[in-house]
């Protein structure tokens, strides 16, 4: 309504100027930004797609202990053959070394299939990737980066192929000071941040030593362990510390596929329950 009032009364010339500068406004809004969507694997397995660029968290592993979701098989296939939606993977996120987060061969089996795909984890992780048999001077490892990040050290900070990238070592649950743990936080295309977990413990202190990191970029969705919720500590993390504009559960038992809308509810929050869910992270 407005710009067909401003284009009366002027000069052919101008009207095309001004119904031109409305429609490259209007297109410009239209695109101006990229869809931004999270995929489910299994277990802390997380794919988050921005526009053409991909990143996998804690997206290989092989041992469920008895409870948690295994990525299925059908996704298994169809990342080794880099079939859609499971292509043109930038980098892998790799939160801790235990084997519902991590396993050595199939990490390698992808990473060998895919040749450009980076890796970055705790070194706990590197190490276990030489440990499988991958020499130290096989290629491979030019692309496997290991960090060696503790709990009161500073964030480690990188840009890489169009991702911005950070790290804080948050101790593992359940008092397991040996096990290294990474906060990842990635940012996809200058627009759409997200945060990993892991395992991380409910321990206010182990977050906010860490304040300034935290405060420094704002998270658009964060994957905490679902046990966050319903912990008075975990609750104050998410809403204070970490203040995401949303968090999506994870790490959540196999037995709550088919049931997520009860847990959902159980827990006061999202959750991934059911391997190859998807949510929308653009506009929450």
């Amino acid at each position: 309504m407005h710009a067909i009032t401003i284009i009366k009364g002027m000069s052919s010339m101008k009207r095309l100027i001004a119904i031109f500068a409305t429609s490259l406004s209007l297109f410009n809004t239209a695109i101006a930004h990229d869809s931004a969507t999270a995929a489910y694997l299994g277990n802390e397995g997380v794919m988050v797609v921005h526009g053409e660029t991909k990143v996998l968290f804690d997206a290989f592993y092989a041992d469920s202990y008895g409870q948690y979701a295994l990525v299925p098989d059908t996704i298994v296939e169809a990342m080794m053959k880099g079939a859609p939606p499971y292509d043109g993977v930038d980098a892998i996120f790799v939160s801790h070394v235990h084997g519902d987060h991590f396993t050595a061969e199939p990490a390698v089996a992808y990473m060998r299939a895919n040749p450009t795909v980076r890796l970055y984890a705790p070194q706990q992780v590197h190490d276990a990737i030489v440990n499988s048999g991958v020499a130290d001077n096989d290629p491979l490892m030019a692309r496997v980066f290991g960090y060696d990040l503790g709990p009161e050290d500073s964030a480690i900070n990188f840009d890489v192929d169009g991702l911005q990238v950070a790290a804080v070592a948050i101790p593992h649950a359940g008092n397991r000071p040996h096990i290294q743990n990474f906060a990842w936080r990635v940012t996809l295309g200058e627009e759409t941040t997200v945060m990993h977990l892991g395992d991380a413990g409910t321990v206010v202190s182990d977050f906010s030593r860490h304040m300034q990191h935290f405060k420094s970029r704002k998270t658009n969705t964060a994957f905490p362990p679902y046990w966050f919720y319903g912990d008075a500590n975990g609750e104050m993390i998410l809403r204070d510390i970490i203040d995401a504009d949303r968090t999506i559960g994870v790490h959540v038992p196999k037995r709550a596929a088919g049931d997520g809308d009860k847990w959902r509810a159980r827990a006061g929050g999202d959750l991934f329950t059911d391997p190859g869910e998807t949510r929308d992270l653009i506009g929450k």
